[in-house]
């Protein structure tokens, strides 16, 4: 039985009588667009680069601040999953995108120990050797 494609109109000989798409790709493409269609995506409400809000710019501050405090508690290395080697604490990954987005950039540690930078800085010196590895 000879149907047209629903997604792109091209003829196709269709194998069962409920077919509606000539293949799985063109199947594919209409389940995403059908799916696209039923939730529009939001523009999201932050411009990359553009400066945070003030209270934006206050929790992600105590959200850093707090982050911070848990790392150094923690150690910057922590054991893996299932016993697996040791690996760097989850949410270091996050300070330098944190840091930026505060606009600290600007100003690197100077180790004089009078922000949440310099004192993660210190207490990783303090419990790691010159590898990085856990003392």
């Amino acid at each position: 039985m000879t149907k047209n494609c629903s997604f792109c109109g091209t003829a196709f000989t269709a194998g069962k009588t409920h077919a509606e798409y000539c293949g799985r790709s063109c199947r594919d493409k209409a389940y995403r667009s059908r799916k696209a269609a039923e939730s529009p995506r939001k523009p999201l409400g932050v411009v990359p680069g553009a400066p945070l809000p003030d209270d934006d710019r206050e929790a992600l501050r105590d959200l850093y601040r707090a982050a911070i405090t848990r790392i150094i508690a923690d150690g910057l290395v922590v054991p893996g999953r299932r016993g697996e080697a040791d690996v760097a604490h989850p949410l270091a990954r996050f300070v330098g995108q944190w840091f930026s987005a505060l606009g600290y950039a600007g100003k690197p540690a100077d180790g004089d120990g009078g922000d949440d930078l310099d004192a993660l800085i210190a207490s990783l010196l303090k419990s790691t050797d010159e590898n990085g590895a856990k003392l």
